[in-house]
């Protein structure tokens, strides 16, 4: 028996490095999947894997992966001394509310196989850097005071007396240790380090401090002793363990209605990028000088579009993500020759673009604008959060791992992620939370709160557009037009006439069907692009599926009739017309007073204001004035479109875990470099063969597909052990892969001072 517990001291570990030492394969790719930092570069043995294990950046990444329970049980071995036994963190939880056996064994074992605590079930130790990172009071606890203070040593011994002794002060005591007990055992009091006299004690806090169940720590600072903490909470350790709600499910709807209005969704986000990329195909806003988009462009961007800033932002900067949008050093911000070919396609596809861009882009639209001085500008690299793309893959995993119809809300989904991962928990994550599911239902991939079909091809990396085709509805030939110069397009136009009627009416609204009006203006705007009274006619009665009303008919030929009747030419600035009466009412019309018009013979005048001014500020005051040029010949303006060349699109952020053929590889490096270090002989530098020898051992090895430990003198003479698998030998050279360093290397074999087959060498580290 007692050589057993020998035998059994012998063995256990004295280090992580020992730890690691003892683990299987199986074990230590179980740690590089928990820690995937570990691997990169690939550790050249296990001490050094213990080392980087035990850094603070590496520590800090594991502890920001664990889940509530996790992070309870180290604090809760943070607060024991080290080492601990498994039985003694079951007996600090075991009352606490929420506590179950079996979770605080799964995550202590967690916690083993994440290398965060090491040893076993009579001693487990906490890494340093994870015992230091809860503070000076893990569980509230501070330091013990049994080896200095009598009394405290008393309440150490006798479990009951510390309460007793409480119970027996005035009422306000048991109100001050109640604020301590919990929280931080710490407080404030002024001349604390001082001796009180129980019958002196004219004070709350000089009766405790008289009975020791606070004890000064300097001449402001008191404290509860570890001891009288403990026995006042009957040796419990953490009051409550939040316990895991499962699914983050709130409801359930028809999940035909999920794929409609998604779907719906979807169709109206990819207007809103079409309708500003038109509009700054024409009227591209400039570019600040430090980069960007400048706040009074988002603001004309959002009223363009008619929805939130923050909408507007997302629009603005999935184009820029999906490489619609670009600058241009001369015109500002274009659309991208990528835009053009992206109207080609069918909606599904210009969805799909759109919708993988987003979920890939490391930009946050939400932070763009804000209140007070710190506004950040659309479209500069300050838009760009490192947490905020892993963040949007792990909110759409956590609906992928939700039922078809099920739904959720942005309050249950930060909880739930507030008990997976509580160090990340804060008001900026929940912020993000709330704004990145705002932008998934604006682009269609939530709807109703749940996660529509093609929503969860995206999510999951697979081509939504079959998905989302066969939900949308077929395009409409045709339009209604009304007499009250209104026109109903009962669902989406093709692409040509939507753009034709979006520039001879305004849209008014969109949905499942779109309603557009005719005004004055909306006419002289398709006048103005070169269409004559005639073109618009013939598109509206081909286009519209009931004759059209003598309203707009009547409109139409009115505003062309008056179009081109002022004409403003570019000898200083003249207007000519055959009605004199009309050039006398512009003379005379108070709102064009700044332009100076002079009379120079009837039905002509004159004005030094630029011929771009008078246009503008004639058609504002409702005239509809065509320029001429000097022959007299009318000058149609056509706006022509700007495209500027299709930037490198930036690589996308995706967040996956090592490969299983790394953490092969490297546990197999590890052993290598573990097998290295034993093998070295003490007085030698590596094996000595002959070249001729370790020739033949070399093609041997080749042969077999066998691993071979050589020793290679560098450049500089120095001799250094390799275990390596070859793989070609030509002209004096080995080509051969490392496996201590993971990577295929070529020798030459006139240095390589000997050479034995790897399994040929025992742990003495002899042939």
């Amino acid at each position: 028996m007692s050589t057993s517990k020998k035998t059994e001291t012998v063995m256990r570990p004295r280090s992580l490095a020992d730890d690691l030492r003892q683990r299987s394969d199986e074990s230590l790719e179980v740690l590089f999947a928990t820690r995937p930092d570990l691997l990169h570069p690939v550790p050249t043995d296990l001490g050094q894997l213990a080392v980087r294990a035990t850094t603070s950046p590496s520590v800090s990444a594991a502890l920001d992966a664990l889940n509530h329970i996790e992070l309870s049980v180290c604090e809760v071995l943070a607060a024991l001394p080290d080492p601990a036994a498994r039985v003694e963190v079951h007996a600090g939880l075991k009352g606490a509310v929420g506590y179950n056996a079996k979770a605080i064994d799964a995550a202590i074992d967690r916690l083993l196989s994440s290398a965060l605590v090491w040893g076993d079930d009579e001693e487990l130790h906490l890494v340093r850097v994870a015992r230091e990172s809860f503070g000076a009071y893990p569980c509230g606890l501070a330091a013990s005071f049994a080896d200095s203070r009598r009394k405290v040593r008393e309440y150490a011994n006798k479990k009951t007396l510390a309460e007793k002794t409480l119970a027996s002060g005035p009422d306000e005591v048991r109100d001050i240790m109640n604020q301590l007990l919990w929280g931080t055992p710490a407080g404030t009091m002024r001349q604390a380090n001082r001796s009180v006299r129980i019958e002196d004690a004219k004070s709350p806090l000089e009766w405790l401090l008289a009975h020791e169940l606070i004890v000064p720590v300097s001449d402001s600072s008191v404290v509860v002793p570890r001891e009288v903490s403990i026995s006042l909470r009957s040796g419990l350790l953490l009051k409550e363990i939040k316990t895991d709600s499962g699914a983050p499910v709130l409801g359930s709807v028809d999940f035909k209605r999920v794929n409609d209005t998604g779907a719906h969704a979807a169709l109206d986000f990819v207007r809103l990028v079409e309708t500003l990329l038109e509009a700054w195909s024409i009227e591209p806003p400039s570019q600040l000088r430090g980069g960007g988009l400048a706040i009074r462009d988002l603001a004309t961007a959002k009223d363009l579009l008619r929805v939130s800033e923050h909408l507007t932002a997302l629009v603005i900067e999935v184009a820029f993500a999906s490489g619609l949008l670009a600058a241009d050093a001369n015109e500002g911000w274009l659309p991208t020759t990528a835009y053009d070919r992206w109207l080609s396609i069918d909606d599904a596809s210009r969805w799909t673009l759109l919708a993988q861009a987003w979920r890939d882009m490391a930009r946050a639209p939400h932070v763009v604008g804000g209140d007070g001085g710190d506004r950040i500008n659309s479209l500069t690299s300050a838009v760009e959060r490192g947490f905020i793309n892993p963040l949007r893959i792990s909110l759409l995993d956590i609906y992928v791992g939700l039922d078809d119809g099920a739904t959720t809300s942005a309050a249950i989904i930060t909880e739930h992620l507030d008990w997976h991962r509580p160090r990340r928990s804060s008001m900026v994550r929940a912020a993000a939370v709330s704004a990145v599911l705002d932008e998934a239902a604006t682009l269609g991939i939530t709807a109703l709160g749940s996660l529509t079909s093609f929503g969860r091809a995206v999510a999951k990396g697979d081509d939504p557009t079959k998905v989302l085709g066969a939900l949308l509805p077929d395009p409409v030939d045709h339009v209604i037009v009304q007499a009250d110069l209104t026109a109903l397009a009962p669902g989406r136009l093709a692409a040509n006439q939507r753009r034709t009627m979006a520039v001879i009416a305004d849209v008014e609204s969109t949905g499942a069907a779109t309603t557009y009006r005719f005004t004055e203006n909306s006419i002289r705007r398709a006048l103005d692009q070169g269409q004559s009274a005639n073109d618009i006619i013939e598109f509206l009665s081909a286009l519209s599926k009931t004759p059209l009303p003598q309203p707009l008919t009547y409109l139409i030929e009115d505003v062309a009739r008056k179009h081109g009747v002022l004409r403003v030419g570019v000898a200083s600035i003249y207007l000519r017309c055959d009605d004199e009466q009309l050039v006398t009412a512009v003379q005379a019309d108070r709102r064009l007073a700044s332009l100076k018009f002079r009379s120079l013979a009837p039905g002509i005048v004159v004005s030094s204001s630029p011929a771009d001014i008078v246009l503008e500020k004639l058609r504002a005051c409702g005239y509809a004035p065509v320029a001429e040029s000097a022959e007299g010949a009318v000058l149609i303006h056509r706006p022509d479109t700007k495209r500027t060349s299709v930037r490198a699109a930036a690589s996308p952020v995706t967040v996956t875990g090592p490969s299983s053929r790394l953490v092969t590889a490297a546990v197999k490096a590890l052993r290598a470099g573990e097998r290295v270090d034993a093998s070295k002989p003490v007085s030698t530098n590596g094996p000595r063969s002959t070249t001729s020898q370790t020739l033949v051992l070399l093609n041997d090895a080749l042969a077999q597909g066998k691993e071979v430990w050589i020793g290679y003198a560098d450049k500089g003479g120095m001799t250094s052990e390799r275990i390596v698998e070859p793989l070609t030998i030509t002209g004096g050279f080995l080509t051969a892969f490392d496996v201590r360093t993971n990577e295929v290397r070529t020798f030459t074999i006139a240095r390589i001072t000997g050479a034995e087959l790897a399994e040929n060498v025992d742990e003495e580290g002899t042939a």
